[in-house]
C-alpha cells in the first residue's frame, strides 16, 4: 500500500470503467486490473464493486481514497519543508482558519512579506482544534483564531474581543416584523428564543471555533433547528443566509467591510444581553526558534488588521 500509484485507484474512481481509467493512463487494461487486483488482496478488502456498470467504490474503497489523498498531502507538505531546510531558508508556519485568513491576511501578509523577502510562509488554514494541537505539536509556529487557551505549555496573547450575533433572514416570520433600522449590526435585537421556533440553520463542522460557540448558543437558549445546513466555508454559508437557507451565528466585524449593506437582508439578533463575546487570540509555544517572527506577527495583526475591524 504505497502513495505510488494512488493516480490508479483515483483514475478508476471518477472514470468508473476500467478500460476508460486504462486509456488515461496511458497503460494496457490487463495491466490495470492485475496492479488493482494486487492491491485489494495485500489489503484484504474490494475497493471497488466490478461485478457492476458504471464501478461503483466500495465503503472501503471510499476510506482508502480519502485517507491516502490526506497522506500524500502531508507527504508533499514534509517534503516541500525539507527542500525549504536544504535550501537554508527560514520557514515561518502561521495557521488561521480560513474565515479569518479570508479577512485578515490580506491586510496582514502583504506588509509581513515585504519586511522578509527571504522567508518562506507556510500557511495553514485549518480549524482551531487542530491548530492548536498543530502548535504543541510543534507542527505550526503560531495559530490565530478562538482557541482553548488551556494548554499551560503554550503562551497567548489576547487580539480582539467579536461578538457574536445570530443573523436570521428578514423574510423569516420570527424577524420579518422588525423595522430597516432594527437588528443592524450597530443596533442588534435581543430576540427572545422562545419566539424563534424550528427554523433552518446554517451550521459549521465539527473541528471549527464556530462550531463550538454555534452548539452552545443552541443549547444554551433550547433552540432546535428545523433544518440543517452544514458547511465548512463561511464566507459561503453567509451568502447563502443572506439568500434565506437559513440562520447563522456570525461575527459580523468579519464582514461589514465587504457586505456593508447586508442587514437589509439579515436581522442581527442576539440570544442574551449582553450579546455573546468570544476572544481570539495568539498561540505559540515560548521556545520556539522563530519567536521575533511571532512577536512581530502579533504586533502587525494589532497594527494593520485589528483597527480595521468596525465594532458592532
Amino acid at each position: 500500500m504505497t502513495l505510488d500509484r494512488l493516480d490508479y485507484v483515483l483514475a478508476v474512481a471518477e472514470e468508473q470503467t476500467i478500460t476508460r481509467a486504462a486509456k488515461r493512463l496511458y497503460i494496457s487494461q490487463p495491466t490495470l486490473t492485475s496492479w488493482l487486483n494486487r492491491l485489494e488482496q495485500e489489503l484484504g478488502v474490494r475497493l471497488f464493486d466490478r461485478t457492476v456498470t458504471p464501478v461503483r467504490v466500495t465503503r472501503a474503497g471510499a476510506l482508502y481514497i480519502e485517507r491516502m489523498k490526506k497522506i500524500q498531502q502531508e507527504t508533499d507538505s514534509l517534503v516541500n519543508e525539507l527542500k525549504q531546510i536544504g535550501r537554508s531558508q527560514t520557514v515561518f508556519r502561521l495557521g488561521i482558519g480560513s474565515t479569518r485568513g479570508n479577512h485578515w491576511l490580506p491586510s496582514l501578509l502583504p506588509e509581513f512579506c515585504r519586511r522578509h523577502p527571504d522567508v518562506t510562509v507556510d500557511l495553514q488554514e485549518k480549524g482551531e482544534d487542530f491548530l492548536e494541537q498543530a502548535v504543541l505539536r510543534g507542527e505550526i509556529d503560531l495559530a490565530v483564531g478562538v482557541l482553548n487557551t488551556s494548554y499551560p505549555d503554550l503562551t497567548y496573547e489576547e487580539l480582539a474581543e467579536e461578538t457574536v450575533f445570530l443573523a436570521i433572514p428578514r423574510s423569516f416570520e420570527c424577524v420579518s416584523r422588525l423595522q430597516p433600522w432594527m437588528a443592524t449590526p450597530s443596533n442588534p435585537y435581543y430576540i427572545d428564543a422562545k419566539n424563534i421556533g424550528r427554523i433552518p440553520f446554517l451550521l459549521p463542522h465539527p473541528g471549527s471555533g464556530f462550531y463550538r460557540c454555534a452548539t452552545l448558543q443552541l443549547e444554551q437558549a433550547g433552540l432546535t433547528p428545523g433544518r440543517e445546513v452544514r458547511y465548512v466555508n463561511m464566507n459561503t454559508a453567509f451568502q447563502l443566509a443572506a439568500e434565506g437557507v437559513g440562520a447563522i451565528f456570525i461575527t459580523p466585524d468579519l464582514f461589514l467591510e465587504r457586505y456593508p449593506d447586508i442587514h437589509r437582508s439579515l436581522a442581527f439578533c442576539s440570544l442574551q444581553n449582553p450579546p455573546y463575546v468570544r476572544r481570539s487570540v495568539a498561540g505559540f509555544h515560548p521556545d520556539n526558534r522563530n519567536l521575533p517572527l511571532i512577536q512581530e506577527t502579533i504586533s502587525l495583526i494589532r497594527e494593520r488588521v485589528l483597527p480595521k475591524l468596525t465594532p458592532p
